[in-house]
């Protein structure tokens, strides 16, 4: 028996024309598929050729084409369906960049020149580890399998969050912040801290996994238990289940935040009580000059910035200023594109990815 997947999404930029196809999704629920391509006056002469940069993440996966200035001209959406394991996953995201790819052709003339992916977890060189939003993609040969997949000879794949703070760093809101901090608030909760022009990986190339820092709601040893005490408290997964749990109903985290009913607005005051402690914490750890928030969460950044920034003001010696991430929900697809752009051939010396960042 054939399994139903949703169709991809092209989701929409500021000026492209979209055109909706009513489907038919796995769960028997309307979804739409769209496909847009960016009209951009920026893109004058048409470019000699693309890059594709690849998001996966526990909820969606994301696709861009773009030109050597970075510039957005095509993008994909898929559901991940992280539940059914990598292998969908990969095969439907393999399809989806040869769609595009052939978009580069056809439209622009200009043939993908390098591919690069990112996804959450620990990217080590061989595998990834620690990836609970991504169920049964721990010892995933992700860079193997990609390359393998779409029929090249390299795939570089970074940690979502240290490639989204390095978009955020290259032409985003970090740009003149040193140090800074980008704090991903989405599906998952991770940060990632920024020195001069890099981006730290750590050790173990697990620098900024807050979300297993402890609130101190959870034991000692949560950890080594398989949980994430910070991640399983505020970040938007574990909001939506806390917010049906207490409300009976489904709610996401974006409709928590707006929600005026008295326990929706309690939740919302613990979880940004938690959030302005942990930033309040990183802050005086590093002493960043600014705080850059990014991912699904900043749909409701009219609420959640007032507050901790009034939270925040109290809670350390020095406060660092708090943005908004420029790529607001698409840092990580940025950077994925940066990663991609970075590995093509340049003459002259140019900084080497996977000495700041971790990237495979």
């Amino acid at each position: 028996m054939s399994t139903a997947f949703p169709p991809p999404e092209r989701t929409a930029h500021p000026g492209p024309v979209v055109q909706p196809v009513p489907a038919q999704s796995a769960t028997g629920r309307n979804t739409t598929a769209r496909h847009t391509t960016v009209r951009n006056a920026t893109v004058q002469p048409l470019p000699a050729h693309t890059v594709l940069g690849i998001d996966f993440g526990g909820t969606k996966t994301e696709l861009a084409l773009a030109d050597p200035a970075g510039t957005v001209l095509a993008r994909t959406r898929l559901a991940t369906l992280a539940e059914r394991g990598p292998e969908q996953t990969l095969a439907r995201t393999a399809s989806a960049a040869r769609e595009l790819a052939a978009e580069a052709r056809q439209r622009f003339g200009a043939p993908v020149a390098a591919y690069a992916a990112v996804a959450p977890g620990i990217i080590q060189p061989d595998r990834i580890l620690l990836t609970p939003n991504l169920p049964g993609w721990e010892e995933l040969a992700l860079a193997e399998r990609l390359a393998a997949e779409l029929g090249v000879a390299r795939v570089p794949v970074a940690n979502d969050v240290r490639a989204g703070a390095l978009a955020e760093l290259r032409r985003g809101a970090l740009r003149g912040a040193d140090p800074g901090l980008y704090v991903n608030l989405g599906t998952g909760v991770a940060a990632a801290l920024t020195v001069g022009d890099r981006v730290l990986a750590g050790a173990n190339q697990a620098a900024g996994e807050i979300g297993y820092l402890n609130p101190g709601s959870a034991p000692v040893d949560a950890v080594a238990r398989g949980q994430a005490p910070l991640e399983d408290l505020v970040s938007g997964k574990a909001l939506a289940d806390r917010a049906e749990r207490l409300l009976g109903r489904p709610l996401d985290a974006t409709g928590l935040f707006r929600s005026t009913e008295p326990a929706a607005r309690q939740l919302v005051r613990e979880t940004l009580d938690v959030l302005a402690m942990t930033l309040a914490n990183l802050a005086t750890l590093v002493d960043p000059e600014r705080i850059v928030l990014g991912a699904g969460l900043m749909s409701a950044a009219d609420l959640i910035l007032p507050e901790l920034e009034r939270l925040l003001a109290g809670a350390t010696p020095f406060p660092p200023q708090l943005r908004v991430a420029h790529f607001r929900q698409d840092a990580a697809l940025h950077g994925a594109i940066t990663l991609a752009l970075d590995s093509l051939p340049e003459p002259g010396p140019r900084p080497a990815l996977a000495d700041h960042l971790g990237a495979r």
